[in-house]
């Protein structure tokens, strides 16, 4: 198995990315080398959509809310923004950090969207999959799920 340099860890809101450093007697350690928030993961849409005028509303009555439909097109529109970011970012760390290989931990929801929108050469460097949100984990812990940093 390839050994892991880096892990990166991400959820809808946030990135942190861990440069692996093994010690001879206690395993891996972990370093912080980057910590990213999304700032569309955030928020309500009235707080970023504000142009009351220029909506299209369904035409049940003046200022009705517009249809299911063209509420769906925007979360289709913001979670490809937000995915497309995730990639921009892992793209970036990956090629400055971790050449050798990495392990990435995404929630099932998100993890193929995002693997999907990385280059060939970065996503063909990946060692590890995990589908689980491990971004709020304290980095001592990390190790621990993933399978690559377990002694064998």
């Amino acid at each position: 198995m390839t050994p892991t340099s880096l892990i990166i860890v991400t959820d809808r809101g946030s990135l942190k990315a861990y440069k692996v450093n093994e010690t001879p007697t206690r395993g891996p350690s972990l370093k912080l080398v980057q910590a990213f928030a999304t700032t569309d993961a955030h928020g309500r849409y009235q707080d970023k959509l504000t142009d009351q005028a220029g909506s299209s509303p369904s035409g049940a009555a003046p200022g009705a809310i517009n249809s299911i439909a063209e509420r769906t097109g925007i979360d289709n529109e913001n979670d490809r923004r937000i995915f497309k970011q995730l990639a921009d970012s892992i793209t970036d760390v990956v090629e400055r950090e971790g050449k050798e290989g990495w392990s990435f931990a995404a929630p099932a929801s998100i993890h193929a969207a995002v693997v999907e929108l990385l280059p060939a050469a970065v996503r063909d460097t990946i060692v590890e999959h995990v589908k689980s949100d491990l971004v709020k984990i304290e980095p001592a812990k990390l190790p621990s799920h993933f399978r690559s940093l377990r002694p064998i």
